[in-house]
């Protein structure tokens, strides 16, 4: 898209959500105007533009997209819901390095929308997983995650729950390998001992790290500069984001070796 067809339909609303609206389908003007909560005045002004510029025809009292409009909402929506993503906390995305995501994994970006953030508010608690993040694991049935720094309270909480009986995947970088299993032999040891649990270590550089489960998707990235942020958890819970979170752990798993004896 051009300049001038990027401001003719993100630099209005009306115009953006009436263009969306008529992908579904010609639509009378009353059902434009119900479905935008709008006037007369408010919305003819909008269609008058998109008529002038090609990308909606008029029949009667029926406003339609042109082919030219069908073109162009065809790959709207992808645009659209890439903003979605970043406009919640714009500063957020623009201070984290969004590059260290795979280039595949990040073409799809736009399917991380609807996301919260929480951010640990006690200082005696800092360094420590997010009240949020590990209550949800304790509800999932499923867990694969993805480490790029070591935490001391991960071998033990892990083990825990593969014990307790859900199907705990990890994938941890060299580093982070030869530390766990310098300092926690015996839990590594077992964790690779149990059927619903898998081992992978990665050679590759990974600067992120997250966390998969039948229910949420965590994403921990780095700031731009490199360190690493522990105050802020992303979390997503619909099922779109869920299977993006699922290909990233697959992504790196194909490329990791398995272990399965300590």
């Amino acid at each position: 898209m051009n300049i001038q067809l990027l401001e003719l339909i993100f630099l209005s609303e009306k115009r953006k959500d009436l263009l969306l609206f008529l992908k579904e389908g010609p639509k009378t003007i009353e059902e434009i105007k119900m479905h935008l909560e709008v006037g007369s005045v408010g919305i003819l002004p909008q269609l008058k533009k998109l008529r002038e510029n090609f990308l909606v025809t008029k029949k009667g009292n029926i406003y339609s997209l042109s082919p030219l409009g069908i073109a162009v909402v065809s790959t709207m929506q992808s645009m659209v819901d890439l903003l979605s993503v970043f406009e919640n906390r714009y500063d957020y995305w623009a201070n984290h390095a969004v590059d260290c995501i795979p280039a595949p994994l990040r073409k799809r970006i736009e399917e991380l929308s609807n996301c919260t953030f929480s951010e640990s508010l006690d200082r005696t608690r800092l360094f420590e997983p997010h009240r949020e993040f590990i209550e949800n694991l304790k509800k999932s049935k499923k867990i694969s995650g993805i480490a790029s720094i070591f935490h001391p309270m991960y071998p033990s909480l892990f083990l825990k729950f593969a014990k307790m009986g859900m199907d705990v995947s990890l994938l941890v970088t060299l580093p982070v390998y030869e530390r766990t299993k310098e300092e926690f032999t015996a839990e590594l040891r077992e964790f690779t001992k149990l059927e619903n649990a898998s081992f992978y270590v990665c050679s590759k550089k990974i600067e992120l790290s997250n966390v998969v489960t039948d229910r949420f998707l965590s994403l921990s990235l780095p700031f731009s500069d490199g360190s690493f942020d522990y105050k802020e958890d992303v979390m997503w819970f619909d099922p779109v984001a869920i299977q993006w979170g699922e290909d990233l752990f697959a992504y790196y798993r194909d490329i990791s070796d398995k272990i399965t004896e300590i």
